[in-house]
Parts: structure tokens; sequence; C-alpha cells
């Protein structure tokens, strides 16, 4: 119906004159009426978006911070592991990864970089594994969806119509003879400690059963947790099997196991850049891993953390930062495969741990090292802004790491942000600093978990979907990286650093002393 044929105040007739000004000035009373709604529109905005947030003046060195340079930093860790079969892994990009970070602290920064090196265990598989039960019936198995080759566990075999032994207890008075056998564990042992033995008691290979209520075969590491060179390293293959597979083999006389891996022990490193200014008495170290899988480049796992402490290291630099407190920036090595680059620095620290090359590295006392920061994928597609549980620290770690968790709240508390609080039992760099009594927090976007609805309506994104549908994949390019989540996350990082560097009493606020 066009307006025309029904007046616009119902029935009632108008006064020609009236209608003739209202015609004329009808569209500048809705351009000003427009023209007020955009103004309160983005007067609300600008209360909204800046009031909670608008401190440049109480924490200067958060907003110094420049997003864009830590893209640039991205960019550039995505340029080198395309050079080097799109990854940045121990044995592909990581090594000239550092060679980056060096070359920019050297240039911009304001402290002594140094590598910290170490051996690192490289497992590799070059072909996907095969089982098959030949006696007294023919089974073959699907990989992945029956069995997997468990990481670490062993180097390329060919075992025809081997033998099988079932083992149901785990020490070696218990398991019976198992030389030139397949042995099948149904008893929940311990992985490496068990496939170990077994191996030295003569067994060809070893098959752990999980229990029925795991659907999928596991891939833990059948390694020493903080192996470190001279340490063993599994020779034969060591699988697992699911509980129906497991019911089979415990019945079968003789299979096929073929398997295709190697285990490489190659040089790594850390890279540390120990502050000049500070009491090191109180040190707090700033840590990101800066390797990557061997599968994909890692622009968000990790070169989101590993680019932004490189950023907030220079900037820090730049605005001429004076740290009550020693601030030493870290990148970890290997942390991929078992947090290795951190173990090793914690271990030197704490229990004298040595090798080849410790003579001509700097040293840091264990004593002084008051906490640790932690920062591992900030930028995740789908993200949660997430805060490190500090209650999940050991005892003699717990009330420090609560008392970090706090300043990171009050980050997010204070710009309005959402976020949530998770675990802290491990996963990542923090790990080997809570299990040794050094309080540790951090932030993170999160990874292969699924958003729920719940979250989604809280923190936006997609809901039944990963938080980072590229982990651990060749997809984690600049793509997967969510600016916004890079924005705030390496600010609170920012904002933790500068704060903890500028707390007077540190020992006593991470100890909850009641004035603080």
């Amino acid at each position: 119906m066009s307006s025309t044929s029904q007046p616009l105040l119902g029935t009632r007739s108008t006064n020609p004159s009236v209608s003739a000004w209202w015609a004329s000035r009808s569209r500048d009373v809705l351009s000003l009426l427009t023209v007020l709604l955009l103004l309160g529109t983005g007067l609300g905005i600008w209360v909204y978006g800046t009031l909670p947030t608008s401190d440049p003046s109480t924490n200067p060195h958060e907003y110094a911070l420049s997003t864009d340079n830590i893209r640039r930093h991205l960019s550039k860790l995505l340029d080198i592991a395309r050079e080097h079969n799109n990854s940045r892994s121990v044995t592909t990009g990581h090594s000239a990864s550092g060679t980056y970070v060096l070359s920019q602290l050297e240039r911009f920064g304001n402290c002594d970089a140094h590598k910290q090196r170490f051996v690192s265990p490289v497992w590799t598989v070059t072909q996907p594994p095969t089982l098959c039960v030949r006696e007294p019936y023919r089974v073959d198995y699907i990989h992945e969806t029956d069995f997997e080759l468990m990481r670490y566990g062993g180097r390329s075999a060919n075992i025809t119509r081997g033998r099988v032994a079932v083992a149901r207890a785990c020490t070696a008075d218990k398991v019976g003879d198992v030389g030139g056998r397949v042995v099948v564990v149904t008893s929940k042992c311990l992985l490496f400690e068990t496939a170990f033995m077994l191996e030295q008691m003569g067994a060809r290979a070893v098959v752990f059963v999980r229990s029925a209520q795991y659907k999928q075969p596991s891939r833990a590491r059948v390694r020493l947790v903080e192996w470190r060179e001279g340490d063993p390293l599994m020779t034969i293959p060591v699988l697992s099997a699911t509980h129906s597979v497991g019911q089979v083999l415990t019945h079968a006389s003789r299979v096929d196991i073929e398997t295709h891996s190697q285990i490489d022990e190659v040089e790594t490193f850390n890279i540390l850049c120990v502050g000049r200014t500070g009491d090191p008495r109180n040190t707090i170290i700033v840590g990101a891993h800066l390797d990557s899988v061997r599968n994909g480049p890692g622009i968000n796992d990790n070169g989101s953390g590993s680019s932004s402490i490189l950023e907030i290291q220079l900037t820090l630099a730049h605005t001429k930062f004076d740290p009550h407190n020693r601030l030493v920036f870290a990148w970890w090595g290997a942390e991929e495969d078992g947090l290795l680059g951190s173990r090793h620095f914690v271990h030197t620290m704490a229990h004298n741990w040595t090798n080849k090359w410790s003579v001509y590295e700097p040293r840091i006392e264990w004593s002084d090292i008051a906490l640790d920061l932690n920062f591992d994928m900030l930028a995740s597609p789908n993200y949660i802004a997430l805060v490190h549980n500090g209650t999940d620290a050991p005892r003699n770690a717990r009330i420090g790491s609560q008392r970090i968790q706090r300043v990171f709240e009050n980050y997010f508390a204070r710009h309005q942000y959402t976020y949530e609080v998770t675990d802290m039992r491990g996963g990542s760099d923090f790990l080997p600093f809570v299990q040794n009594g050094v309080p540790a927090g951090g932030v993170l976007t999160g990874a292969g978990e699924l958003k729920t609805i719940k979250e989604r309506l809280v923190h936006g994104g997609l809901a039944r979907a990963a938080l980072d549908t590229c982990y651990h994949r060749d997809c984690d390019t600049l793509l997967n990286i969510n600016i916004d989540a890079l924005q705030k996350m390496s600010r609170a990082a920012m904002y933790a650093v500068s704060t903890l560097a500028s707390t007077v009493d540190l020992r006593g606020y991470l100890a909850g002393h009641p004035e603080f």
C-alpha cells in the first residue's frame, strides 16, 4: 500500500499549510534525527569502549606494545617455516627462528642474550605401522582405530610370526619368560619403565592393552618424562591396542608387526635474555616455546607467544623501562617433544644438571628465581581468554601462583573483557617450575578443545567448533591468527610483566602477605 492512500496520522484532515511545511521539512528533520542517533550510538561506543580501558597514563607499557610489530615477527617466522618444509621443529626451522630472535635482541633489546644448548631425542615415523594376528586365525588390524605405535616406541622393525607372551603384571619376577616374544601387557603399568624392563629381558616388541573405558589406542610417549642426554630410549616397537583388540591378542599365538620409525638425538637450544637491571634476587622468568610441531609452521602454537614476549622485551627496552626486579626472557626449545627445553633449564638450575656446553654458559642461580610467566597460544581463531588457575599448583607453589593469577584477572576486570580460569596441571613450560616449587602463571586462548554453547554465549565465536581448528596442523599460518585475541592477550602479558617487575616486595606479594 502506498503512503498516499492512507494518512500518516489517521483519518483526521490536516491543514494544507502544515502539510506543505512538513513535506518541505520532513527530510531535514529525519536527517537531523539520524545524525543525533549516530552521535548517540558513537557516544555509547566511546563510553563503553574507552572508559574501562583508557588508562595509558597508568599502564603506559601495555599501550606501547604494538600488535603490528608482533604480527611482523609472526610473518618472519612463517617465512622461516616455508623455507624449512613448512615447519619450525627442532630438526627444521627452529634454529633459523632462534637466529631471528637473537638478531632482534642484539639490535633492539636490552639484555645479555645467549643460547643454552642441550640434546633432544626426535622420533620420526616414515610409514604407518601394521599389526596382524597370524595364529590361531588371521586378523588384520586398522592403524589409529585398533592400534597405534606409541611415541618414542622404538626403531623400525619387521616381526613375522612372532610368538606371543601375555604379561598380567608389571615386575620382572612376575611376567615370566618373554625372551624373543611379543609381550602383550594387560595390567596398568608405568609405560617406559615396563617397556624398557621387557626389552632388557629380551622381548621383541611390547603391546599395551588399554582399559575398556578408552575407545581409541594411546599415543602417549614411552620415554622418561625428564629425559636428558645419556638416558635410555626404547629400541624395540611399543604399541597400544584397544581393549577389544587386546582380548584377541591375549589368545593369539603368533603375530606380525611392522614399524617404520627412528629416534635421533639432536642438538638444540633455549634462548635466554638476561636483564641488565633489576634485583637479581627477585628474578622473573618470562617464557614461551619457540619450536613448532613437525607437521606445521606453528604460527599460533607458539609463534603467537614467542613473538609477543619478543616484542614485550623490545618495547621495554625502547621505553627505557627500569624494573625493580630482574627480567629474564626465555624462548624454550623442544617443548613439542615433551617440555625438554624448560625441563633442562630448571634441572640445570635446581639439580645441577650439566652437559658439555654448561661450562661456557652464564649461570642463573635457582634461589634467585621468584616466579615464572608462561605464554603459549595467544591468538586462537575461535578463542576464549583463559587464565591459569593457581590453585592447581603444588602446595609449595600454590599461594604465589594464585597471586600471579590475580594479576591477570585484574587486567581482564579493568578492561571488562570476558575470561575463564583454566587448569594448570600440565601441557606447557610452566610445569617444571611449579613441580620444583616456583610459582607460575600465564594466559592462553585454547587449542583443540571444542567451544560449548554456553561458552559461545559468553565469549562469542562458534559453538561445537575447536578453539583452534589448525592446532598442530599445516594450516597454522597467519590466517589462523585472531588479531583481536593477539592484542588482548599480548597486552595482558605486558601488564603482568611490567606490574610484577615493578612490585617492590615481590616475595612478600607472592607469599600472600596481608598488606597486598
